[in-house]
């Protein structure tokens, strides 16, 4: 991005009360600690913190000017605006206008991250694409995103997250994409949506800005999804492994550390593809980047031969198994969905010793929230796993639902203490909890100590 201050306060509609007019800013940032030369601070009022209170060492840091919902003094360029999350959205959205080229939305209640990721390989077999670094997929982060495109990109991905009524409509505003994907529709955030059937309602909003004949391509294998009535805003497209999916999954050849399956478009092509990532979900996510990639224009072959260089981003069910033991880490966040998916994938490992899950607790499931933890506990058991160490307060419940072979731990120390006493070589051991729980503080430990 290349905008000068003069432009940002017109594009948002603030006022410039201190500073150089011309100042060249290339994108915006929330942490005061990550100032850069040219980057525009963004303060936002939270819960615990408000960003204003570091607008003067996020300038002092090398920023290139901030925003500021009140006049203060300031040693660098303020823009004054009446809210700074929203003055952002509307700079990115005025800014994304530039560009004329096939913007692809993700959302869902898993997955986003790794469907992300696929689709931005897969597309990139044809395409410059930008996508959402990290799973920067917030009200900030998207917008952020979007500010990332540059001229030379002929495509682009952004991951767009929801936990509130309300969200994704001006997200979707801000990105205004021209095809989405929904991975799936459960129970992450039902705290807040209250129903499933909200939640789908609240993701679904990513379409209000595609054309009739756009697709928004959708998991086959979820119970709402196929059933979505488009009203002929959209094209509704299915992919998934059951039967009747436009985009389908056949001859899955798995194995601990990839799986192969052949591809079937709608229009009768076959395509084999090779993952170095094991689990159904993945080959799910693998199909809807390749109809994706298919959509703009990128022939099958190659964007499943992009597929076959895939790798996990960090602690979203990355597999090492040196040592003699066989480490799940899918500790980056966790709800009911992930949880089956993750003790799916443990369950499926062929190996000679025992499979442990170290599970902690899951948030923002509301009323959910009992009911939540003993299925996941009960879903384990049902599985075949054979030891549960269950973490935290919530944990408990997850092991009332598993029965005889759980262990309780207070903490996340203890838990690593119970494991270090249970692991032996030859065994399988998922990690995962919601990202409050820090259970990657497990996956370290083990790590050190060499036990994987």
């Amino acid at each position: 991005m290349k905008l000068t201050l003069s432009e940002i306060a017109e594009l948002c509609g603030g006022k410039i009360i201190c500073g150089d007019p011309g100042t060249a800013v290339t994108n915006f940032f929330t942490d005061s600690r990550e100032a850069k030369p040219g980057l525009m601070f963004v303060p936002i009022r939270g819960e615990n913190n408000d960003g204003h209170d570091f607008i003067g060492s996020a300038l002092k840091n090398g920023a290139a000017a901030s925003f500021t919902d009140h006049p203060i003094e300031a040693p660098g360029p303020l823009v004054l605006v009446d809210d700074c999350r929203a003055a952002l959205q509307r700079t990115a959205e005025k800014y994304r206008e530039r560009f004329d080229i096939p913007i692809l939305g993700i959302t869902g209640s898993v997955g986003k991250t790794t469907a992300k990721e696929m689709a931005a390989l897969a597309i990139g077999a044809g395409h410059k694409v930008w996508k959402t670094p990290g799973n920067a997929n917030s009200q900030v982060g998207v917008p952020i995103t979007v500010c990332g495109i540059e001229p030379e990109h002929t495509a682009a991905v952004v991951e767009m997250g929801v936990s509130m009524p309300g969200e994704m409509e001006r997200i979707a505003r801000v990105v205004k994409p021209t095809c989405g994907i929904v991975t799936t529709i459960g129970t992450s955030h039902i705290q807040f949506m209250r129903t499933r059937e909200n939640i789908m309602a609240e993701k679904v909003k990513l379409a209000d800005y595609l054309e009739p004949s756009a697709p928004l391509f959708v998991s086959g294998d979820n119970d709402l999804l196929p059933g979505l009535d488009s009203g002929g805003r959209f094209r509704l497209v299915t992919f998934g492994l059951s039967e009747g999916c436009q985009w389908r999954g056949t001859d899955i050849e798995a194995g601990s550390e990839g799986q192969s399956f052949i591809c079937h478009a709608p229009d009768g092509r076959t395509q084999t593809v090779r993952l170095p990532a094991p689990g159904s979900h993945m080959a799910c996510d693998a199909l809807s980047a390749l109809a994706a990639a298919d959509y703009l224009g990128v022939p099958l072959e190659d964007a499943a031969r992009a597929l076959s260089g895939y790798i996990p981003p960090k602690m979203r069910q990355v597999i090492s198994h040196e040592g003699g033991v066989l480490l799940i880490d899918d500790s980056y966040n966790a709800s009911p969905d992930s949880m089956r998916s993750a003790l799916g994938l443990l369950a499926g490992q062929e190996i000679p010793g025992h499979r442990i899950a170290v599970l902690a607790g899951m948030r923002e499931l509301g009323d959910h929230t009992r009911k939540g933890h003993l299925d996941t506990g009960a879903f384990a058991k049902e599985l075949g796993i054979d030891t549960l160490i269950a973490v935290g307060e919530l944990g408990e419940i997850i092991a009332e639902g598993f029965g005889s072979g759980a262990i309780c731990a207070k903490n996340n120390a203890q838990a690593w203490e119970l494991l270090r006493e249970l692991l032996k070589p030859g065994d399988a051991v998922l990690v995962k909890g919601s990202r409050g729980m820090k259970t990657e503080e497990i996956v370290e430990k083990i790590k050190e100590n060499h036990i994987c």
